[in-house]
């Protein structure tokens, strides 16, 4: 070759020669601002519910030429790690919505509220009441700190769940005290208690009452007048009820033995007729626990199993996931249930900020699991997970960090002198 041909191709092999030296160091100051940046995220959120701290490794960057079987060094590339999976400590709160699981799986929630938008797991159990308009009405839902639905099983009338493995199985979970009542029950059985006088003369009245409730939840009460009748031991009692009648069973003959034992009857059927809506119900009553004793008149106690209509007072989560409603009747029942949702690999899960995280290929699709029918894992009522981040830790990487970004700038400095000093020289 000609002497310029020659110096040209060695002027080229040294530009790749310099451009070769400024890589490794380049590649090491960027992996270096990603390990920062890593480091900055876990530190601003070591107090945040639910947050799992990540780290970063590096890896070698390698190039290799048709003419050589040897790789040459490129520098380093970072890779971001999650620790999706690892366990929180979980710290009691004592609100109500708050709720921390132990062990493993996740909430479920979506970011739109018909269910149309992405689904989001996390472990980050601070839920809160955010109120939307739906129809023209308003509405309260549950929602978790970013303001996606928390979804979960909805009971049924009775507080029963069907429940299931795939997420279109559930629903946002709606507080308000307007998303449902307790239904009002008639009476249909009770009981009653009660001391008749037995020294008293014949023909002697005594009443006692308690109380029984219609179709309608409307509380009535119904009265029992016992007359002492001739016949020794022998009482004729006759029932009526307010705001209604009894159509049937009204009266009745009580006899009672030497003991003061009711004998018969030790219950009565009563059939009831409610004015306006009330409707009619048949009432088994029973008066096996009434005595009659040389003691004055007494009731002693009554129940029924009637229950006036209810509304939502108070909510509460139990370790189950179970969201129970107290209803202003005193009745208590089930109204959602959480479901612990699983992946095949949770550390291959997407985050979309540091408490959310979304599916991808690796990652596997969501299944669903029942706490109470399952040992994946468990909740815990008023309590948060929280943050995984060990500041010592990642005190500790930043220092290290720092120390490796200045030697990769120093480096780089270096490349830059010695690529300026050859450019002088062939000047």
């Amino acid at each position: 070759r000609s002497p310029g041909a020659l110096r040209a191709v060695t002027g080229k092999v040294h530009g790749m020669a310099f451009v070769n030296l400024f890589a490794p160091t380049i590649s090491a100051m960027r992996a270096d601002a990603t390990a920062f940046k890593v480091i900055s995220d876990n530190i601003a959120n070591s107090v945040t519910p639910g947050y799992k701290a990540a780290d970063t490794r590096f890896g070698e960057l390698l190039t290799q030429t048709a003419s050589s079987t040897t790789d040459y060094y490129g520098g380093t590339y970072p890779q971001i790690q999650n620790f999706v999976d690892k366990q929180g400590t979980i710290a009691p709160t004592q609100r109500p919505f708050d709720i921390a699981i132990n062990g493993k799986g996740f909430l479920v929630s979506n970011t739109a509220l018909d269910g149309s938008g992405d689904y989001l797991l996390g472990r980050a159990g601070q839920l809160v009441g955010t109120t939307v308009q739906t129809g023209g009405t308003e509405a309260t839902y549950l929602t978790d700190s970013s303001g996606a639905y928390v979804l979960g099983w909805q009971a049924d009338a009775n507080g029963n769940f069907t429940t299931s493995n795939s997420v279109s199985s559930l629903t946002p979970i709606r507080i308000d005290t307007a998303s449902t009542q307790f239904d009002p029950v008639a009476t249909t059985a009770a009981m009653y208690n009660g001391v008749l006088p037995a020294g008293d003369a014949a023909g002697s009245v005594v009443t006692g009452s308690l109380p029984v409730v219609d179709a309608q939840g409307v509380e009535h009460t119904l009265s029992l007048q016992f007359t002492k009748s001739a016949t020794p031991n022998t009482w004729d009692m006759v029932t009526s009820v307010s705001d209604g009648t009894v159509s049937s069973g009204s009266t009745a003959t009580l006899s009672f033995d030497a003991t003061g034992a009711l004998v018969s009857p030790t219950s009565q059927s009563l059939g009831l007729t409610f004015s306006g809506s009330g409707g009619s119900t048949s009432v088994a009553l029973d008066l096996s626990p009434t005595r009659e004793l040389g003691a004055p008149f007494t009731t002693l106690g009554y129940s029924q199993n009637g229950i006036t209509a209810g509304q939502l007072v108070s909510l509460a989560f139990d370790d189950k996931g179970v969201l129970s409603g107290t209803f202003s009747n005193g009745q208590t029942r089930a109204l959602y249930k959480l479901p612990l949702a699983a992946v095949n690999s949770p550390d291959q899960l997407a985050p979309v900020d540091g408490t959310h995280f979304a599916l991808t290929p690796k990652s596997g699709d969501i299944t669903l699991f029942d706490a109470s029918q399952s040992e994946v894992g468990s909740f815990v009522p008023s309590a948060l997970e929280q943050s995984t981040t060990d500041i010592g830790t990642e005190f500790s990487k930043l220092i290290l960090t720092q120390q490796s970004y200045a030697s990769a700038t120093r480096a780089f400095t270096v490349a830059d002198d010695m690529a300026r000093v050859a450019y002088q020289l062939k000047s």
